[in-house]
């Protein structure tokens, strides 16, 4: 099943936001979105029904390997999108964020691949991190 647009801007802040434990708090995911608590709750909720988190009320969140695997991918689109955008396309840094941004909800692995491909399989992303 495909995810939503939310689950994956809900997952990218996982990714940004776990810590070396992997363990991030509801309090935190709902500052970093801004998005009110009982929200953070349901949706994680429905993480936990899908393995990506253990869910337990009043405990921080780990995130499973899985989730971390989902996590990662919906990174690893916007950090493709990026370098696609600047290497080959000659935007500017101050556009590709907010394009990537919208890019990276784009369900087609195949297209992906293609953008990896295009772009000789970068080790880092155009950040100087490396591609998950």
């Amino acid at each position: 099943m495909r995810t939503t647009l939310t689950e994956e801007n809900y997952l990218k802040a996982l990714f940004h936001l776990v810590d070396n434990e992997g363990k991030v708090t509801i309090n935190e995911l709902s500052k970093f979105l801004n998005v009110k608590m009982p929200s953070v709750n349901n949706m994680m909720k429905k993480f936990a029904d899908k393995s990506w988190v253990i869910y337990e009320t009043y405990k921080p969140l780990i995130v499973t390997e899985k989730g971390k695997r989902e996590a990662s991918l919906v990174v690893r689109k916007h950090r493709l999108t990026e370098m696609f955008l600047v290497k080959k396309m000659n935007f500017g840094w101050e556009n590709v964020h907010e394009i990537a941004e919208q890019l990276e909800h784009v369900h087609s692995t195949i297209f992906f691949d293609k953008m990896d491909e295009i772009l000789d399989y970068p080790k880092f992303d155009p950040h100087g991190e490396t591609d998950s």
